[in-house]
């Protein structure tokens, strides 16, 4: 089970709008001018009564079925300034909440860039799910490895803050690396399967751009292919959007990852979406996943109905897309059919618009090149990559609608000189 990107916003439970929620009236819209719901609002993070909602949802009705909880970061609001203290006692408010919620199972956090660095307080909380090991090198650099002997599976936690910007440079970074880089060759040893999880994904997002720094994301792109036989999946949130990415090595699919949508309903800087939640299928011998259901909350019908607000099922990802497996290759098949959606049967296009938003509006009005930009995203994770296939599609528009220019041209010419023709033959 995967529940990304919480960002909690205390005030918003507490119903103060203009204390955490986007207001669009700012720029001439009334969009969001209402008042707040139980469950929030999509211009704002979430509140307490969303998260819980979330939590006893797949409590009550799927705990049978949870082997453990990927939390993927982004456990704090971030649109106001917030003390370290109101950041960590969010964190201790969230940590409380899931610990009585699942309290039979193993909740596996990670952390997102709206949160704390690792702090001891951080450790302090997270240690009655973590091994010693696992705390030792979270402490230190905020990841962490899980080993599941009986199962041969691995679960790798990565700090994708030292991934950004400002801190791939870092010595920090550098160990992660490091770290990365000793947990496969043990993996390699001890027959395991990996799972790599995090908050942020390698890539640029359509819309949002490039977050992580370049150099980073080359890095994270060649470990991926040489440990590719290793991966058994890659999950990861921060989008608030549902999307994946595919890795390539020599054009061929060998890898690929998982964007879950966020619970929170705010996206920005001036969109939204429903609230989401994921539960995954897997194979639990050698970790392969076989299949997974999105659950979502509409939020507007939620606040409407207080009394009887439901999560319900959202798709099946292999119903859904009419996948026969969960693999780079059927991903990779899946993006060229997001791709040529606009020009052969385009229901698969609106199915993966309407996902990407959680059913918060009608698919947006996607064009050839909107759809384009949509299967950059999702192929081509290093900048220069990304560029040239916006490029790529920029150069084919223009060269289609030159060819087109030209072939109107002579259309044009041939009835004037017609018309000109029958005027001198009378």
């Amino acid at each position: 089970m995967q529940m990304a990107d919480m960002t909690l916003s205390c005030s918003v439970s507490q119903g103060q709008y203009e204390r955490n929620c986007r207001r669009l009236a700012d720029r001439g819209s009334s969009r969001y001018l209402r008042a707040l719901g139980k469950y929030g609002d999509y211009a704002c993070d979430s509140s307490l009564e969303l998260i819980e909602s979330a939590a006893k949802y797949m409590r009550t009705r799927h705990s049978d079925n949870v082997e453990f909880v990927l939390w993927t970061g982004d456990i704090v609001t971030s649109h106001y300034t917030l003390s370290e203290d109101d950041r960590l006692n969010a964190i201790r408010n969230m940590t409380f909440l899931l610990s009585r919620t699942f309290s039979s199972h193993f909740v596996f956090p990670v952390l997102g860039d709206l949160d704390p660095k690792p702090s001891e307080t951080v450790t302090t909380l997270w240690m009655q799910w973590l091994p010693l090991e696992a705390l030792e090198t979270f402490a230190n650099g905020g990841y962490y490895t899980i080993e599941q002997k009986q199962n041969k599976l691995r679960l790798v936690i990565l700090n994708t803050n030292l991934f950004g910007i400002r801190e791939h440079n870092t010595p920090e970074s550098s160990l992660q690396w490091e770290w990365l880089s000793s947990v496969f060759n043990k993996a390699d040893k001890a027959n395991e399967m990996i799972y790599i999880i995090g908050h942020t994904a390698p890539g640029t997002e359509y819309r949002h751009g490039h977050e992580m720094a370049v150099g980073a994301v080359e890095k994270y792109i060649r470990m991926v292919r040489q440990h590719a036989r290793r991966i058994a999946g890659q999950f990861f949130g921060h989008l608030h959007t549902d999307t994946f990415r595919i890795f390539y090595d020599n054009e061929r699919p060998v890898s690929w990852a998982l964007l879950a949508p966020s619970v929170t309903p705010h996206r920005y800087p001036s969109d939204a979406s429903n609230p989401g939640l994921r539960l995954y299928k897997f194979d639990t011998h050698n970790g392969k996943v076989l299949d997974y259901t999105q659950y979502y909350l509409d939020l507007k019908t939620a606040n409407r109905n207080i009394e009887s607000a439901q999560w319900t099922v959202e798709y099946n990802v292999t119903l859904y897309y009419g996948l026969h497996d969960i693999t780079a290759t059927s991903l990779h098949n899946l993006a060229d059919r997001i791709r040529t959606g606009t020009t052969h049967d385009n229901s698969i296009l609106k199915r993966y618009l309407r996902a990407y938003k959680v059913k918060f509006e009608e698919s947006e009005n996607c064009d050839s090149a909107c759809a384009h930009q949509h299967y950059c995203s999702i192929t081509c994770l290093d900048l220069p990559a990304y560029q040239q296939c916006l490029d790529s599609a920029s150069s084919a528009l223009a060269t289609a609608a030159d060819s087109a220019a030209i072939e109107t041209f002579p259309l044009k010419a041939a009835i004037a000189l017609t018309v000109l023709a029958a005027g001198v033959s009378f």
